[in-house]
């Protein structure tokens, strides 16, 4: 379970990219939502059957991943910045200072920019791209500290991909809308711990 990549279809679902035994393309939603999310997958966590952003793209139609990072090397090419700039775009980062989009006057955002990627990766991919540095922030409240995770967070504000997606949903369009997204996550890790460590598979 700690690979990066599927070995193959045989041991890997190729849709939702876990083990067999565990595939959860039966039980995933649907989730609609006004607000559109964009996205910003790290090229290195493509392969990884613990990123969660490929779960917001299979969930919310409204939603779509667009592969960057890796450097020049790797061969991608840029980041739209017309995407980026886009009227009614906010960028969701989980620290420091932000906005609220139910403040005052201020007009909720259309569309939502998410980078998938680990906190070091984020940082340089929001260092080298000044079309995000640009963008309103939408900071989340803390996550909850004592939950389980696919993957061990080293910073307070650390959370997966769609736990902050999640976030962002409830607070945009109420938590009804979000509660699928945070009920495959916690399906996910428990499958993953029951494959793990050998315990009884929750049905959820």
């Amino acid at each position: 379970m700690r690979s990066k990549q599927p070995r193959d279809e045989r041991s890997h679902c190729p849709r939702c990219y876990q083990r067999r035994e565990i595939c959860i393309c039966p039980i995933l939603p649907t989730v609609k939502t006004r607000t559109e999310f964009i996205i910003l997958r790290h090229i290195y966590e493509a392969e990884r059957p613990s990123n969660t952003g490929r779960l917001v793209a299979l969930t919310m139609p409204h939603s779509r991943i667009i592969p960057c990072g890796g450097g020049t090397r790797i061969g991608l090419s840029p980041i739209d910045n017309g995407l980026l700039i886009f009227p009614g775009t906010w960028l969701l980062w989980p620290d420091g200072v932000g906005q609220h989009p139910h403040d005052g006057d201020t007009i909720p955002p259309d569309r939502v920019v998410v980078i998938d990627a680990t906190w070091q990766q984020a940082r340089r991919l929001y260092s080298t791209t000044p079309a995000l540095r640009l963008l309103p922030r939408m900071v989340l409240p803390a996550p909850l500290r004592c939950r389980e995770r696919l993957r061990k967070q080293h910073r307070s504000e650390g959370m997966s991909t769609i736990e902050a997606v999640a976030a962002a949903v409830a607070i945009l369009e109420g938590a009804d809308v979000a509660k699928p997204l945070e009920a495959l996550y916690n399906a996910l890790v428990q499958r993953t711990a029951s494959l793990r460590w050998g315990t009884k598979k929750s049905a959820g």
